[in-house]
């Protein structure tokens, strides 16, 4: 009599359920019928996890619904070895924490997933290239972001993948920002026209990433590329011009201006941010470089967005 051996039981672990975590646990999910014997879990806040009204409810109830585990946890107020408990019974981690935590989160998740001998870690670095930015770019969070990147290269006993995605798409269309200013009829450029960003929707991150996740070969100890659009400020100020209809007010924002605005504005998030992407590298790549194009994956362009989402 023949006996089959199942294959154990592949268990991730993905750390929060926000803008970019559900989405992510939406792919991976549907990844996961796929794959047999694989189990997905969700690291949750308590407030988050025990949720009895409002969005957080609805997720909660999507998440349950979707067989996604909940198991509760506190990235920035557990210390190390509690959180590395909490990690230890995990095949897999894929960090979608954000920068919530404060300084010295990311270090911290870091050092849990490596105590606690998980085999796989996908790091919040959904962002920028930031081997090429270095230090010093004017985000602090940015700086530590490398940080974490020479804790994964310092050691061999975990494989890790580096999901490099540049900014969200909404992002660049956020008053806030300040590159595109509906009222005034306005684009800023950051640095230099030619200067460029590359931008992807949480919703491409999410099928992307698990597509990554699963891939064979498999990726290990490396940084994978992806983007839905890769513009220069040129572009997206003639995209605007195309989408608002007749002619609009341009404005460089020089590398003195960047600067001066950060002296003047230290608490700024923002005037930070503009700094930081007004440069002609590690902010962008080109899209045909990257995983999704080598793959024939479609994502969403900026125009596509705007066309669904338009900007208000």
């Amino acid at each position: 009599m023949t006996h089959l051996i199942e294959k154990p039981t592949q268990r991730i672990l993905v750390l929060g359920a926000g803008e970019l975590g559900i989405q992510v646990l939406r792919a991976m999910s549907q990844q996961a019928r796929r794959h047999s014997q694989t189990q997905i879990s969700v690291l949750l806040r308590p407030d988050a996890a025990s949720a009895v009204s409002g969005a957080r409810k609805t997720r909660l109830d999507e998440l349950v619904a979707a067989g996604i585990h909940v198991i509760e946890g506190d990235l920035q107020n557990q210390t190390v070895d509690e959180l590395s408990q909490l990690f230890r019974p995990f095949d897999a981690v894929i960090n979608c924490s954000g920068f919530v935590g404060g300084p010295g989160t990311q270090i911290k998740i870091t050092r849990a997933v490596l105590n606690a001998g998980v085999a796989r870690y996908f790091p919040w670095q959904f962002g920028v290239d930031y081997d090429v930015v270095g230090k010093g770019s004017g985000q602090q969070v940015w700086d530590e972001q490398l940080e974490v990147r020479q804790l994964l290269r310092a050691q061999r006993e975990m494989e890790w993948v580096i999901v490099s995605t540049g900014i969200f798409t909404s992002y660049l269309f956020e008053p806030g920002f300040g590159v595109v200013n509906e009222k005034a009829r306005t684009v800023y450029g950051l640095g230099n026209w030619q200067y460029a960003v590359t931008l992807t929707t949480p919703e491409d991150i999410g099928m992307l990433t698990a597509e990554i996740f699963f891939h064979q070969p498999r990726f290990r100890d490396q940084v994978v590329y992806i983007a839905g659009d890769t513009l220069t400020y040129g572009e997206i100020a003639d995209l605007m011009q195309s989408h608002w209809g007749g002619e609009i007010h341009r404005e460089l924002l020089d590398k003195a201006r960047l600067v001066n605005d950060v002296r003047h504005h230290p608490e700024s998030v923002a005037a930070k941010y503009r700094l930081a992407f007004g440069r002609s590298d590690g902010v962008a790549w080109n899209k045909a470089d990257t995983f999704n194009a080598r793959q024939g994956i479609n994502t969403m362009t900026a125009r596509e967005w705007l066309a669904e989402n338009g900007v208000g």
